[in-house]
């Protein structure tokens, strides 16, 4: 994914270093846009306040239901994205290519059950069991943060528009709740067990500390 995040950057890089793209003429500096991201389905309402300097309101929705391996034990998981953002862009050469600094406040969660069969470690605890002997049911809420980033485009243009965006979001380390069942009553897993495995998926999910951001879509500007 990092490595997906550089190429994207470099690509808006040689797209500014071409030259920025100067707008139409700007109508009333008001634009709305639509586009997909990693963040999932977005609408965007733009301002432009002059030719270097615009501001951004965002909505991002995203679902999608998957296995997910966390520490060793494989999940069925839910992932639901819901975020708002507050984008403030700065266009240096008065034309499409922006950098952007803003807030991204988000109610992210993945919830997750898992049914293991065989050999599984709950912290320090290893145990051998069949399926329904042991069920865990997880929850990780994804935190809000600041967000950078850099792009071409500019929701506000008069008219249609092409609008692409890379930037990262600092989450923070993703808060994990995990309830334990023990149906066999004879496992022996106790609460330190538990509270080591909830540090484990923790370290196992910081990919989401920070979140890669890259955004295609279609603006119109009135």
């Amino acid at each position: 994914m990092k490595n997906k995040v550089y190429k994207a950057v470099v690509a808006a890089s040689l797209l500014a270093a071409m030259g920025s793209v100067q707008a139409e003429d700007e109508g009333m500096g008001i634009g709305i846009g639509v586009r997909g991201s990693t963040l999932g389905a977005g609408i965007e309402l733009g301002k432009s306040f002059s030719d270097h300097f615009g501001v951004r309101l965002g909505l991002n929705k995203y679902s999608k239901s998957d296995s997910q391996t966390i520490d060793d034990i494989d999940y069925d998981a839910d992932l639901d994205l819901s975020s708002t953002a507050l984008l403030f862009d700065w266009h240096p050469f008065a034309g499409s290519f922006h950098l952007t600094a803003g807030y991204l406040n988000s109610n992210n969660e993945l919830t997750a059950s898992a049914t293991p069969d065989g050999d599984v470690s709950i912290g320090d605890t290893t145990v051998t069991v069949t399926p329904g002997d042991l069920i865990l049911d997880g929850s990780v809420k994804l935190g809000s943060g600041p967000y950078l980033g850099l792009g071409w485009g500019n929701v506000p243009a008069k008219g249609f528009g092409f609008v692409f965006e890379v930037g990262v979001v600092q989450m923070g380390t993703p808060d994990v709740d995990l309830v334990v069942t023990d149906n066999t009553g004879s496992l022996g897993i106790v609460q330190a067990d538990i509270d080591q495995e909830i540090a484990n998926m923790e370290d196992d999910l910081d990919e989401f500390k920070t979140y890669p951001v890259i955004a295609l879509g279609i603006s119109y500007g009135f």
